[in-house]
């Protein structure tokens, strides 16, 4: 063995000693050819099932990180080492709608015996900042801090690490920083460091580092309950808002496409209703600027996108196709009882998809959602000005709309770039994929959503906002919508 390739042994074997170096608990060994069976489940599920496996991430970069975490398992492990080693796999789809999940009875055992750092946290923007105080310390006034090192560590460099644990959307950085808020950031932490009895935190505006003792969760919800019971609990956005704002604007709010939630939480039951009866009076009151807000749309229903479309473009074939990779696929490593995966049931299968030459379904035209942006022209379509406030919240559903308006020209977008794809998404007919010895759960979507976009964006991004508009801590504490007052600022200078 010549000098290099020792050295890369030996640099090899240390990165793998790294690797399962950290503490998570005493949770059982897990045997290593087990765990290999399980690995071979996970890649056929990825492999066979998931339409949108290889948009972004090449089939030859997917089987060769498999490789290298199959001669990574080399011993026997537990389940939360198992879990870090296999997540970035998952990940790799580059597509938020591919999730894994722990165990229950981990989770539980974990909840109760493993520790964290004990604050809440926000990014804005890229910036780190302490929320809330869940220490032994009550005393320190840490609530709003921005956070320069953890452990010695930049913020922007540990999300590097923990953000390979869960899939985003093609190549969006910031749905990576968004979905670490509150206790997300440190349950993250501890997937990847495991841990830890302390944790120094660098504050921007301290001297000094301050040094937290980690603690189980059970310990920090009780000083978050203590430290927060006097304050007054911030009242639940309404899924649906509409307000005229001026005798030029007005105000529409929608957080939420899912027609359920929408029938349970809403006076008007349903999208429709709400959109008709708020247009009528944009109308009424000649409006001239329309602000659309889907920061917070994480999607919902399949057609709402296109309703709300449907008031502000002509109709068109919003998706160039929707595609399933098969019908059904079989699982099975030659070890443990076969597991089988389906898309379609019968009827739909027959009558809405027809099969091509490879063996892939794909979404015939029809009077239902099919493809095209909606199925009726509404009254009162708004010509005036529209701008539109998107954030790495906005995704699925809410991107959807944002793609449509942004390639039609239909708005001026404000905020941060949508955490949902421009191009599309992988979605719908998600299933349920348990692994037969570990039991990690790993969520499949079956659709693959690929839009009818103009070439604006680079592939693999969102909505890029025409004006940037972060909140600061402020704005973030007190709910205030940062980019409606860039918005109505703006209105307010162009008059």
């Amino acid at each position: 063995m010549n000098k290099i390739a020792l050295l890369l042994l030996i640099i090899c074997s240390l990165c793998f000693n790294v690797s399962f170096s950290q503490n998570f608990g005493d949770f059982p060994n897990i045997e290593k050819q087990k765990l290999h069976n399980d690995l071979e489940i996970l890649y056929q599920g990825l492999n066979k099932f998931h339409s949108g496996m290889y948009w972004y991430t090449s089939k030859d970069s997917v089987d060769n990180a498999f490789k290298k975490v199959k001669a990574q398992i080399n011993k026997d492990i537990n389940v939360l080492e198992f879990h870090k080693l296999i997540a970035p796999l998952v990940a790799l789809s580059k597509e938020d709608h591919t999730d894994i999940f722990l165990p229950k009875a981990v989770k539980e055992k974990m909840t109760k015996e493993s520790t964290f750092i004990p604050l809440t946290f926000v990014f804005l923007g890229t910036k780190l900042y302490c929320v809330k105080n869940g220490s032994n310390d009550q005393d320190l006034s840490i609530q709003g801090k921005e956070i320069e090192l953890i452990n010695n560590e930049k913020p922007i460099d540990i999300v590097e690490k923990i953000g390979n644990l869960f899939a985003s959307d093609g190549y969006i950085k910031t749905s990576k920083y968004s979905d670490l808020e509150g206790f997300n950031f440190s349950k993250y932490y501890f997937y990847y460091y495991g841990n830890t009895k302390e944790v120094s935190i660098k504050f921007k505006t301290l001297d000094n580092p301050i040094v937290f003792k980690s603690l189980k969760i059970e310990n920090v919800n009780k000083h978050l309950r203590s430290r927060n019971k006097k304050n007054k609990e911030n009242k639940e956005k309404d899924l649906l808002e509409f307000k005229i704002i001026n005798k030029t604007t007005a105000y529409l709010g929608l957080h939420s496409f899912s027609s359920s939630d929408i029938e349970e939480e809403t006076k008007e039951k349903s999208l429709d209703v709400f959109l008709e009866h708020s247009f009528k009076s944009i109308s009424d009151n000649n409006i001239t600027n329309l602000i659309i807000d889907v920061s917070e749309n994480t999607g919902g229903t399949e057609g709402n996108e296109g309703i709300v479309y449907s008031y502000l473009g002509d109709n068109y074939q919003k998706y160039k196709k929707v595609r399933a990779k098969t019908q059904k696929a079989v699982l099975d490593n030659g070890i443990d009882k076969p597991i089988t995966l389906k898309t379609f049931g019968f009827l739909e299968r027959t009558f809405l998809n027809k099969q091509m030459p490879d063996g892939s379904l794909e979404r015939r035209e029809w009077p239902g959602y099919g493809l095209m942006a909606y199925k009726k022209e509404p009254k009162n379509k708004f010509s005036g000005k529209v701008y539109v406030i998107i954030s790495p919240k906005t995704y699925s559903g809410g991107s959807e709309f944002s793609n449509m308006a942004y390639s039609n020209n239909k708005g001026i977008f404000v905020g941060q770039e949508t955490g949902g794809g421009y191009f599309g998404n992988t979605s719908g007919y998600g299933q349920e994929l348990i692994l037969p010895n570990s039991k990690i759960e790993i969520n499949i979507p079956a659709l693959q959503f690929i839009m009818n976009v103009e070439q604006k964006l680079p592939f693999g991004r969102g909505v890029i906002p025409n004006h940037t508009v972060i909140s600061t801590f402020d704005q973030y504490l007190n709910n205030i919508n940062a980019p409606l007052e860039y918005i109505l600022e703006k209105i307010r200078n162009e008059k």
